[in-house]
């Protein structure tokens, strides 16, 4: 069933930080190189600036100025304007923004899928608050019903379709287990054939505490209590510096860490090249991301067991996986790290070898493309 244009809709603007927005933009570009014509609507107010994505269009939609959930009802009239002109064939969305889309696709016999990216969907369910009931109706109507009234719904990972298939009894047959991909740019940084020690550490991503960042510092002042100080750390990333410098104090390592700020793609190979060992231990993954693209760079990581991260980190063979939490069990790793500089480096080969058999943007832009002839077949 041929397949002809596809509309992808995003909750952040195309410049926003983080692994969403890039992943987005790779989803798109892919499926161009397929022969898709791709539309982009991302919730922004300014068209983006020209990039190497050129070639895909861009519609942006302006967010609502009272309330950022409501912006989906601007994103439904603008999809119904598109869909009014030209044959539409499916519709992809992220989240919140696709609140107001199922009886407009419904109404037109245009696929519409979801794409499963949040950390943990059972974290964010449980998380506390004073609003609680306002929170759960929010929650129900405008992020887990969509996934309820999806034609196909794409995760990245087993531990997500079980996780939408618990918390919102989803039929696991429109759930498509999907590959995430990773750049090629990372599996081609070079690798020295021989290691004598191994002292650069790096952590990226959102300085979020359920990224782990402040685990990172936890632990490596462990390690310097226990005597092992000849490292260094480079923090890249966005988010609260300063209360990251203070715990950093707080742990007597603040001259032994480097902020990076946030990093382009060709600044992240640079620094991933310099690192020997990557420190990344998320609190919740639907994919792992960063995970994944230090591994395809060569290096071994250091993170927790839990979420998605053992579906790409082999305990012992490409890393090492500590219980959720216990710093003092990412503390061990690390100097076992440190203390056999050769069995870390061969470590880091082996996980650049799964990755980059395992996880390309190719095959993730043919398993969508198959899941929305799957899904259209069942519609008509």
């Amino acid at each position: 069933m041929s397949i002809q244009r596809v509309i992808i809709t995003h909750p952040y603007p195309l410049d926003a930080p983080g692994g969403g927005t890039r992943t987005c933009l790779e989803i798109a570009h892919n499926l161009e190189k397929l022969g898709i014509e791709v539309i982009l609507l991302p919730l922004m107010s300014t068209p983006p600036l020209d990039s190497d994505r050129q070639t895909i269009r861009v519609v942006s939609v302006a967010p609502n100025r009272f309330q950022y959930l409501l912006s989906g009802i601007a994103v439904a009239q603008t999809i119904r304007g598109i869909a009014d002109r030209h044959s539409v064939d499916a519709v992809i969305s992220w989240g919140y923004e696709a609140a107001f889309l199922p009886p407009l696709l419904r109404s037109k016999q245009i696929v519409f899928g979801m794409i499963a990216a949040m950390p943990s969907y059972t974290e964010w369910a449980n998380r506390e608050t004073k609003f609680r009931f306002i929170k759960r109706w929010v929650d129900e109507w405008f992020r887990w019903r969509t996934f309820k009234e999806a034609d196909v719904v794409f995760s990245f990972s087993n531990f997500t379709k079980k996780e939408l298939v618990s918390l919102f009894h989803l039929q696991p047959n429109r759930i498509d287990n999907t590959r995430h991909g990773i750049e090629s740019i990372f599996s081609g940084i070079p690798r020295l054939q021989h290691i004598e020690e191994i002292s650069n550490f790096i952590f990226y991503g959102s300085l979020a505490p359920i990224k782990g960042v402040f685990d990172v510092v936890t632990t490596l002042g462990e390690v310097a209590r226990r005597g092992y100080r000849n490292w260094k750390l480079k923090i890249a990333g966005w988010g609260d510096e300063e209360a990251l410098w203070q715990a950093l104090h707080q742990c007597g390592i603040a001259d032994q860490v480097q902020f990076l700020g946030c990093l382009n793609p060709q600044e992240l190979v640079r620094e991933l090249e310099w690192a020997h060992l990557a420190i990344l231990p998320s609190q919740a993954e639907s994919f792992g991301r960063s995970i994944a693209e230090a591994q395809a760079a060569g290096l071994p990581v250091v993170s927790y067991d839990t979420g998605s991260i053992p579906e790409i980190v082999e305990q012992g063979i490409t890393g090492w996986l500590a219980p959720p939490k216990q710093t003092d069990r990412l503390a061990d790793a690390v100097i076992e790290a440190m203390q056999d500089p050769q069995r870390t480096f061969q470590m880091g080969l082996a996980g650049r070898e799964r990755v980059t058999q395992q996880f390309s943007w190719e095959k993730t832009a043919k398993a969508i493309l198959e899941g929305i002839e799957d899904a259209k077949r069942r519609l008509s």
